[in-house]
């Protein structure tokens, strides 16, 4: 393993790992690999937070990441008291990320896959809750996760 690997466990750090779900399990290796990343580790260090993800079908893969110190932890369920919660399946989530950050988001949204995103989030296939009152926490959770320069 490399140095930056190691680095990257280290502001990692899972609770109850061996029982994560499928969703956790994804989102521990996209982490793990965004954090090898001295952009996304420079991106986390500002961000003071807790994001929920709660897929509708599936309550039993819920997870929640929680966004202080320059670190991010890990674990099954929902916080109590999150700041974000994203109510949407794997799918759904999957696709959010992959939005870009920035303006390069708007010329995404105009694509098929970012229409569809958006359709989604109208017939409440996806819900954010708590993003009206942590607007910069919800663009900053985007940015970490988007691929590419932050």
């Amino acid at each position: 393993m490399g140095a930056g690997t190691d680095a990257a466990r280290d502001r990692l750090v899972v609770t109850g790992g061996e029982d994560l779900h499928v969703l956790g399990r994804f989102f521990r290796a996209m982490l793990l690999a965004l954090l090898k990343d001295p952009r996304k580790v420079r991106a986390l260090e500002g961000m003071e937070m807790v994001v929920a993800v709660d897929p509708p079908a599936h309550p039993g893969s819920a997870l929640t990441l929680d966004f202080h110190g320059g670190r991010v932890a890990l674990q099954s369920g929902v916080s109590p008291r999150p700041d974000i919660v994203l109510e949407c399946e794997a799918a759904v989530l999957m696709r959010l990320a992959r939005v870009p950050p920035g303006p390069a988001a708007i010329k995404f949204l105009l694509t098929n896959e970012g229409k569809a995103l958006l359709a989604g989030m109208r017939s409440g296939e996806l819900k954010i809750r708590g993003a009206v009152r942590h607007p910069l926490g919800m663009m900053r959770f985007a940015g970490f996760l988007a691929p590419g320069v932050r």
